[in-house]
């Protein structure tokens, strides 16, 4: 990615922030910004969240950072939406901030033509792999058309870049998430229990039925070990039903989301990502923090892969691989040495992806967009 710096005297610090989001139920984006938001606001800077949609608030924000949820009735979608962006600007215009920052994709494509003319730039954060995510096509034309528009974009990967326009690419940035050290669980990391967890939207992107096929298998050389995912969404039905003809009865368990997830996966034997596709899966991360040997499919657009050095600090296998992820599974299960190797190089992450260090360069790229820094 190229940023222009230009020597201006001038150049101001940034103030006051405002990011545009879904909502703040449990979720990777959503985790990101809650920390980001808090991080913010402990450095002195005005942080507000916009919601286009009012759910409960899942993660901890501090009081400092103002929150504004937006509720429109009405039947027509395409109307409900032009009234939701059409508060957004409202809100926008009233708060007047340095910059805008919207997540995740589809978000960001609806957030700028809503802003135009307001003369706040805005940055676009990509969370999902851009080949597939948005799926709806009208979307994905509205993204072609509006994203030239922003004045700033952050990828997660190199490979999410790429999708884009070169012109795209010259006003991009690649940036971790962060993940806030503080909050931590102190990791188990000696008699760990046999448990292989898993954690995520019970969605067809996540592929939890290659998890649950891959332990089947698993179990004929492992049947002391439990398998439990956590999370819910539309297939929780299903994956039950597949769970129960598959595993034996008290191998597995779907008890769905906790806000004490961390303690909750903390000292597990094996954590799995068993996605078709991700951005940078924030689930993995936290459990490479508490030092779990982690296991995950090589998905674009190419998050574990930048995440996790195979055989080092996890392994990677194959996206929809069967074979490959519980020949993985056995070998971690089997191997006290390899589990213990993946486990202390795994912990090392926290040094690199620290909200203290990588906060500071979301701060750095945001401050160059309000200076005009970035072309």
């Amino acid at each position: 990615m190229r940023v222009i710096i230009n020597n201006n005297e001038d150049n101001m610090t940034m103030k006051k922030i405002v990011i545009i989001t879904r909502n703040l139920c449990a979720g990777g984006a959503e985790r990101v910004i809650s920390q980001l938001a808090n991080y913010l606001s402990s450095v002195n800077i005005e942080c507000h969240i916009i919601t286009v949609d009012k759910k409960p608030i899942f993660y901890t924000i501090k009081d400092k950072v103002k929150i504004t949820q937006i509720e429109v009735s009405n039947n027509n979608r395409i109307l409900k939406k032009f009234l939701i962006y059409l508060q957004v600007r409202k809100t926008v215009k009233k708060v007047q901030p340095d910059v805008v920052l919207a997540m995740p994709e589809e978000i960001g494509i609806y957030a700028i033509p809503s802003l135009l003319g307001l003369r706040i730039p805005i940055v676009i954060s990509e969370r999902n792999n851009p080949w597939i995510m948005p799926w709806k096509k009208v979307t994905r034309l509205f993204r072609k058309i509006f994203y030239p528009l922003a004045d700033g974009f952050i990828f997660q990967t190199e490979q999410a870049a790429s999708f884009f326009s070169k012109r795209i690419q010259r006003k991009s940035i690649i940036l971790p998430n962060p993940i806030d050290v503080s909050i931590l669980p102190k990791p188990i990391l000696l008699n760990r229990r046999k448990e292989i967890v898993s954690v995520g939207r019970l969605e067809k992107q996540k592929n939890f039925p290659l998890l649950i096929h891959a332990f089947s298998k698993f179990l004929l050389k492992h049947p002391d070990y439990k398998l439990i995912i956590y999370g819910d969404g539309s297939l929780r039905s299903d994956l039950h039903k597949l769970a129960e003809q598959m595993l034996p009865e008290g191998t597995y368990e779907l008890p769905g989301i906790s806000n004490q997830i961390l303690n909750k996966i903390n000292g597990a034997s094996m954590f799995v990502l068993s996605s078709d596709y991700e951005g940078m899966p924030n689930v993995l991360i936290e459990a490479m923090s508490l030092g779990i040997p982690v296991i995950s499919t090589n998905c674009p657009s190419g998050g574990p892969k930048s995440l996790i050095n195979d055989g080092y600090n996890g392994i990677l296998v194959p996206v929809n691989d069967e074979k490959s992820l519980t020949e993985a599974m056995i070998k971690i299960a089997s191997n006290n040495e390899l589990s213990s190797k993946l486990s202390e190089n795994a912990i090392k992450i926290r040094n690199s992806l620290d909200i203290n260090i990588v906060a500071i360069k979301w701060l750095d790229y945001l401050t160059k967009i309000v200076n005009k820094e970035v072309k």
